[in-house]
């Protein structure tokens, strides 16, 4: 498997927290942090991909991937897979609930690239949201607010799914 290239967003030692985890099921593959507040450029050199973001306001990606995302949509994703990470609060914010995903995914496809990852709304309580397709979360949903608990085991296990797919 080719390096893969981790790209997140954070205001927050909750994202970094996420993102920390993500490390600890890849310890045994190949694998480049970034921080997009220092610009996206570098995904370019990558074939797979994770992008982490919390949600903001109603819906939104965190400011740094927002301000990124005219560069993003620069990039061509062809051939590049991509998993999606988002951060929420389904009962605060059931009607947006990790919607800031829905801005990298939609550019990713746009652009030719392949989301995989998709996970299963089973467990989750929330009012409505922009990141189902065909019935599944377009990436990993996660609440550190409100379902803290069932974090490591669900990244442990969209890990492995994602790592399928992954060149």
């Amino acid at each position: 498997m080719k390096t893969i290239g981790i790209f997140y967003a954070t205001l927050t030692k909750t994202t970094v927290g996420i993102v920390d985890e993500i490390e600890f099921f890849l310890k045994k593959d190949d694998f480049k942090t970034f921080n997009v507040k220092s610009g996206v450029k570098e995904i370019e050199n990558f074939e797979n991909l994770i992008f982490v973001t919390p949600t903001y306001q109603v819906g939104e990606a965190h400011a740094a991937w927002m301000n990124n995302l005219k560069k993003l949509e620069e990039i061509d994703f062809t051939g590049k897979v991509v998993g999606l990470v988002g951060l929420g609060n389904q009962f605060a914010f059931g009607e947006s609930f990790c919607g800031g995903i829905r801005h990298l995914y939609d550019v990713v496809v746009k652009k030719g690239g392949k989301v995989v990852g998709f996970t299963s709304t089973d467990g989750y309580h929330y009012e409505e949201t922009s990141i189902i397709e065909d019935g599944k979360f377009i990436g990993l949903a996660l609440d550190e607010e409100n379902q803290p608990s069932l974090t490591p085991k669900r990244i442990e296990e969209w890990i492995k799914e994602v790592k399928k797919e992954f060149k």
